[in-house]
């Protein structure tokens, strides 16, 4: 039995009784969601990173997050690990009690999922925030232990894992996460200074013995204006092809640019085609074997 179109001519056809398959674009569609949808066996973290502020970073992992979580069936959970200002949550959704990563890892004894839960706020994709604990009082800054012992809660529960990194990658925190993450995207505008800071994080990988994230990362060119880029994409493209890198170009978006809280319904089309897109790279290095993969202990899936 093949899928029906319910869209255009060929879905207006479709209600008045005709059997009129997907047009070649719904057909791109259906593959597109199917690889977002790849099967986990385990949990699995994507660090999004950049040595240089600015870079777009954090509008990238929590539209990432949120087109992961709307189209998934289990659970997607984004982290806030940048040990100082972190924002995630203003580009997300905020906790109504004011709930941190520090918070959850100081809890004990979190076995049930809606205990777990209750420490991140829900955005309307239904993607899970854990903010950063940074506040004006915090005296110490996010550490290691403190990620790891967070971490390894959610993976108990979360399928899918998108960490918000901070722009240091020589912090307690930045080791912990790299140490325990799958791959990597590199967010990056189309400026000198932002090339330079994705190139730089890459061979700080490279140097520091996270070759295979360096091999798993993925680079996401963002516009932040409307304007032309300041350096050509194409060449920006052609500078990560010889490291054998996929690249993905993110379009300017008035609803990105504005700051707050991130909607997929406000995006532009090419904008959420683009996060998909980058969705489903990320998805094709999954494990082929689902019991293989970082995490190491079960977690169930959406209840």
């Amino acid at each position: 039995m093949q899928l029906r179109s319910t869209t255009g001519m060929r879905g207006a056809l479709n209600k008045v009784g005709f059997n009129i398959g997907l047009s070649p674009t719904e057909q791109r569609t259906e593959h597109r969601h199917a690889r977002i949808r790849r099967q986990l066996g385990a949990a699995y973290q994507v660090a999004v990173l950049n040595v240089k502020g600015g870079a777009g970073r954090t509008t990238t992992a929590a539209t990432l997050g949120a087109t992961f979580a709307a189209l998934r069936p289990d659970r997607v959970a984004a982290i806030d690990a940048n040990p100082d200002f972190g924002d995630l949550a203003a580009r997300t959704s905020r906790h109504p009690y004011g709930l941190t990563l520090r918070d959850l890892a100081q809890e004990r004894y979190l076995d049930a999922f809606s205990s777990v839960q209750s420490f991140a706020s829900i955005t309307s994709s239904d993607l899970a925030v854990v903010a950063s604990p940074w506040t004006p009082a915090t005296v110490d800054p996010l550490s290691g232990p403190e990620y790891l012992a967070a971490a390894d809660i959610l993976r108990r529960h979360y399928n899918l894992l998108m960490v918000d990194c901070g722009t240091g990658v020589l912090g307690s925190a930045a080791g912990a996460v790299l140490e325990s993450s799958d791959a990597v995207v590199l967010a990056t505008p189309a400026t000198v200074r932002g090339v330079t800071g994705a190139v730089a994080t890459m061979e700080w990988l490279n140097a520091h013995g996270q070759h295979n994230l360096a091999a798993n990362s993925i680079v996401a060119i963002v516009l932040q204006h409307p304007a032309k880029p300041v350096v050509e994409v194409s060449r920006i493209e052609e500078l990560f092809a010889t490291a054998g890198r996929p690249t993905f170009v993110i379009p300017y978006d008035e609803h990105l640019a504005e700051g707050g809280e991130i909607d997929l319904r406000l995006l532009e089309r090419d904008t959420a085609l683009a996060f998909e897109e980058l969705a489903a790279t990320v998805s094709d290095g999954f494990p082929d074997n689902l019991m293989s993969g970082y995490g190491r202990t079960e977690r169930g899936g959406r209840q």
